[in-house]
């Protein structure tokens, strides 16, 4: 929705039609909730990124990774190790350093990896 305020709007639009700017704006953010919720599908050997910084000193970190199975049958097997899975562990060894939570990003489009 844009910058307007609902007051303005109302003002400006009248009643009937602000009310179904903020009707609409509910449906829009009720797919915008949906959609944030699927999870992305990223393709085998997709890029994964992330940084993070310490909000008492000037410390930085960035961390990039891919993982590829190939899968000869063509199906997933027991050994299969997920982008999830790596992510979740760099990130459990970054908190145990005392870094914050990290949540790695996927591109194509930037999506988070959850």
């Amino acid at each position: 929705m844009s910058n307007m305020s609902r007051r303005s709007l109302l003002g400006y639009s009248g009643t009937a039609a602000a009310g179904a700017v903020f009707a609409s704006a509910g449906t829009a953010a009720a797919d915008d909730t949906k959609a944030a919720q699927a999870p992305a599908v990223f393709s085998p050997g997709t890029k994964f990124e992330t940084s993070a910084s310490m909000a008492e000193s000037d410390l930085m970190m960035e961390m990039t990774f891919s993982v590829r199975v190939d899968w000869p049958n063509g199906s997933p097997s027991a050994q299969e190790i997920t982008p999830l899975e790596v992510a979740n562990a760099l990130s459990a060894i970054a908190e145990s350093k005392g870094w914050p939570p990290l949540t790695f990003y996927g591109a194509q489009p930037p999506a988070p990896l959850t």
